[in-house]
């Protein structure tokens, strides 16, 4: 295994979801719709927060590696 940092398009992946987590960039009329029994904005910012946590799940068990696992 190897490091995270190692791979640059993490950085972007995490850059892009936690972009999409602030939806500044809903029009106004979409933004004071209902989706989910929630306004627009909301949902959007819930599922990117979903979408940051699943990626995290994803590059701790992918690329993270413990120096106690190689002894």
């Amino acid at each position: 295994m190897d490091e995270p940092n190692a791979h640059p398009w993490i950085w972007l992946v995490y850059a892009l979801l936690f972009g999409a987590a602030a939806p500044w960039y809903l029009p106004p009329d979409v933004a004071g719709r209902i989706w989910l029994g929630f306004p627009a904005w909301v949902t959007v910012s819930l599922f990117a927060t979903l979408g940051v946590a699943l990626f995290t799940v994803f590059v701790i068990g992918a690329y993270w590696s413990d120096d106690s696992d190689q002894e």
